[in-house]
């Protein structure tokens, strides 16, 4: 019989039920020991990147070491520092102990600070990022990397006079005069709460001792960016000294040319529940009168429908101008400037009760004030014939009723309005203006007095002219297309803004200029030049029955005036 044969293993025992037991695969072995490699020299990769941190984390030596530094504001501000400032010190702290990070947020970007160390050896320079709300600061080194400081090395800088740049509260009150000349204080003293709910100051920033001379044009007024809680203002001049409580309502006599004032304005703002900020200001200056304002009128009489045009003189704040009447303006005026001058477009939108009684238009600029006497007649005579038509419904087409009593009025009234809060170009004066359409007949001419003999129109002043025409429709003026559009009332229509508040209406047209209809969805404006094509008469919106034709309407404003005026005054 034969023996059974044994198996053992590697150190001598039997393997389990003799089998041969499988040995590891070499490739484990391998990685394994790559493995155990890299676990022993992990410490060692961890000193190498502290220690390449280290060596770009700003930090002084016993070799180099800091002398000065320099600090310039996002808005301007300038600083410089030795060892043993607050400044110097707090930008040190900073600077050591800072951690490296990938990025900096979007809360610091608008408070960034330019950073120059001085150092024995040479200059470093930083960038620094602040937040008011945050009490982390990020700097960027020269190479480009990016660190973020330990939260409180920063609370010295945030609650000094030197960060006052992130700090809205920090602006002190501006005064300007009515020419919009900004006034050097001279004195100033300002307080503004800072992120740890301190106050710091801004003794003495941005005044002078001098004694500087603005000019006006007898517009004596002022303005403050912040309400003070209290006022004095003194005025001197030819040996009289006037003193009011507040920078408002200020009324002097006429100044003549040459006039020198001498005023010191006090002001003070109290600290309250509603701001974060408090101080004093004490202005001295003078005011010289180099230019009087003067105004002129195109004419004194007018007819419904047309408007006056008042041209300004030397006033170099048309917000400061007020133009008022008796009986009361129906309109606002239209005020623009033009270069040097500033124009004021005053329509004549209602009749005098009495044509004899005038009306009264006051102007006044600062001390300056100016009265003329205004006529305003109707359009047409009680027995002129020319003037007035008669007609039966069945002769028009669309509710004519409805858009001679209040509907074109109110309509125009509320585009003019989107059109002054948009703001116009300005073109005027000096516009050419021309009629509509070539070869038309006008049906209806603005002024004239409607009567529907079927209907309850009776004696109606037509607010528009009523063309018929069967060509093409033209620009009565070079203008931009201010709108394009289609309603029951006006049909398809095209708006032009020919500058300082006056547009020409195009109204019942059967189509619109293609190059019209797309420019209403551009950015920029479609310009249309005199007597270029806006579209094809029509019988769409107001008109007479079977047809073609347009109906054109002007308008200064939110106020509907006279076409013909336009054509007739408005010409180069």
């Amino acid at each position: 019989m034969a023996k059974k044969r044994v198996r053992f293993n590697e150190v001598g025992k039997k393997s389990p039920q003799g089998r041969r037991e499988q040995k590891p695969h070499p490739a484990a072995k391998i990685f394994g020991r790559i493995g155990i490699v890299l676990l022993l020299l992990l410490p060692t990769y961890l000193a190498i990147i502290g220690y390449i941190v280290v060596k770009n984390r700003p930090q002084e030596t016993i070799d180099t070491y800091y002398v000065s530094m320099e600090l310039n504001g996002p808005q301007g501000s300038s600083f410089t520092a030795k060892p043993g400032d607050e400044l110097f010190e707090s930008f040190r702290n900073m600077l050591s102990d800072a951690v490296y990070t990938t990025g900096i947020p979007d809360t610091h970007t608008e408070g960034r600070y330019g950073v120059k160390m001085n150092t024995n050896t040479g200059d470093e320079n930083y960038a620094f990022y602040f937040s008011a709300s945050d009490s982390a600061a990020y700097f960027v080194n020269a190479g480009g990397t990016i660190y973020r400081t330990v939260d409180d090395r920063t609370d010295t800088f945030l609650n000094s006079t030197y960060a006052y740049e992130l700090y809205p509260q920090s602006t002190p009150p501006v005064l300007t005069t009515a020419v919009t000349d900004k006034v050097t204080p001279t004195q100033l003293n300002w307080f503004y709460q800072t992120q740890n709910g301190t106050f710091a100051s801004l003794t003495q920033v941005g005044v002078t001792n001098d004694v500087l001379t603005y000019p006006i044009a007898n517009d004596v007024s002022f303005a403050f960016s912040i309400p003070p809680s209290s006022c004095t203002l003194t005025i001197r001049y030819d040996n009289v000294e006037q003193t009011y409580s507040s920078v408002n309502n200020i009324s002097l006599p006429t100044l003549t040319q040459g006039t020198v004032l001498d005023i010191e304005i006090r002001a003070s703002f109290a600290e309250d529940s509603r701001n974060n900020y408090h101080g004093s200001a004490v202005y001295r200056f003078r005011m010289t009168v180099v230019e009087a304002a003067s105004f002129s009128l195109d004419a004194t009489a007018k007819k419904f429908g047309d408007y006056f045009l008042l041209t300004c003189l030397n006033v170099r704040n048309e917000t400061e101008l007020v133009i008022s009447a008796s009986p009361a303006l129906q309109t606002k005026p239209l005020i623009f400037r033009r270069g040097d001058l500033v124009y004021a477009y005053i329509p004549a939108d209602t009749v005098c009760a009495d044509p004899a009684a005038p009306r009264h238009l006051t102007v006044t600029y600062g001390s300056v004030s100016d009265t003329f006497d205004l006529t305003i007649q109707s359009t047409h005579l009680a027995n002129d014939t020319t003037h007035q038509l008669t007609l039966n419904s069945s002769q028009l087409r669309g509710n004519w009723q409805e858009a001679l009593n209040t509907l074109l009025v109110d309509t125009v009234r509320d585009k003019g309005a989107q059109a002054e809060a948009q703001g116009s170009s300005v073109f005027l004066p000096n516009v050419n203006f021309i009629s509509p359409a070539q070869d038309a007949v006008c049906h209806v001419a603005f002024g004239d007095q409607l009567t529907v003999s079927d209907t309850s129109i009776q004696g109606k002043t037509a607010i528009f002219e009523y063309y018929e025409t069967s060509g093409l429709v033209r620009a009565m003026a070079g203008g931009l297309v201010a709108e394009v559009g289609y309603n029951d009332l006006l049909g398809n229509y095209v708006i032009l803004d020919h500058g300082g508040g006056i547009y020409t209406w195009y109204c019942g047209l059967a189509e619109v200029d293609n190059d019209l209809k797309n420019s209403a969805s551009l950015s920029t404006p479609c310009f249309v030049a005199l007597g270029e094509t806006v579209g094809a008469a029509g019988q769409t919106g107001l008109g007479l029955s079977d047809t073609d034709g347009v109906m054109i309407l002007a308008s200064c404003g939110g106020t509907i005036i006279s076409p013909q005026y336009l054509r007739e005054h408005m010409t180069k």
